[in-house]
Formats: structure tokens, C-alpha cells, sequence
């Protein structure tokens, strides 16, 4: 499918042209861009690097300043159980987010999962006598 394309309004036209007459703005522009290129070239993009540096970012910025008086003790367990606190700080805040059903909603899907469990030992055993059976017959 062809996608419409919209016509500029004459103000940004005009700006178009204007940029394009002025050599030392276009110039400018170029330059930035080559050297936010020639920086980017030499750093890789990846999901991992920006994964650790959001890691690096979050711990720096959750790490407590460690004053004279806090005791050895709670330094030992901010150390050790820090970072499992954050854990369950952020399971808090998303089970939170959870849409949890209603009584009626859990009761009737229990219901319901019971009486298939059911069909189906029934239908099981059936097959299993069945079964059972046309080997006796056979032996």
C-alpha cells in the first residue's frame, strides 16, 4: 500500500530553503553529525551495555552513603541482603499491578477445573478396563 504524504506548510518551506542557503548553518549540522558518528563508531549498541549501564545507574543511585555511626552490623546486612530487599521491594510494586480475580471468578474456574478432572479419570478408567480386558482375552 502507497503511503500519503503530507505537504509541508510554507513557514517550514521556507526555513528549508533558508538553512539550505546558509552554508555555515548546513555546516554546522554536519559537523555534529559526523562527530556524534565518528563517537558512536567506536562504542557498540547493544541491549547488554544499555541493560548494564541502567544496572550501574540503579545501584549507584540506591547505594546508601555509609555513615560513621552506622554499626558494622547493618553494614554487613545492607551488604548481603540488600540486594534481596530491593527484590522483593519491586515484586510489592508489581504484584500491585496485578489484576487479581474475583471470589466468584476463582470459585467457578475451580469448579470448572475440577469436574474436567473428573471426565477425564473417568474416561481413563473406561479405556483402562477396556484395554485390560482385550489383553485377557487375547493371553
Amino acid at each position: 500500500m502507497a503511503r500519503l504524504q503530507k505537504k509541508k506548510p510554507a513557514a517550514k518551506k521556507k526555513k528549508a530553503r533558508q538553512g539550505a542557503e546558509d552554508g555555515s548553518s548546513a555546516e554546522n549540522r554536519m559537523k555534529a553529525s559526523s562527530a556524534q558518528s565518528a563517537k558512536g563508531a567506536g562504542e557498540a549498541v547493544t541491549s547488554e551495555g544499555i541493560r548494564e549501564k541502567k544496572q550501574k545507574r540503579d545501584l549507584s543511585a540506591s547505594k546508601k552513603p555509609s555513615t560513621a555511626g552506622q554499626s558494622a552490623v547493618l553494614r554487613l546486612v545492607d551488604r548481603y541482603f540488600g540486594n534481596w530487599i530491593q527484590f522483593l521491594r519491586e515484586v510489592k510494586i508489581e504484584l500491585s499491578k496485578v489484576t487479581w480475580p474475583s471470589r466468584k471468578q476463582t470459585i467457578g474456574s475451580t469448579v470448572v477445573v475440577i469436574v474436567f478432572v473428573f471426565l477425564i479419570a473417568l474416561f481413563l478408567g473406561a479405556v483402562d478396563i477396556g484395554l485390560s480386558s482385550l489383553v485377557r482375552l487375547i493371553l
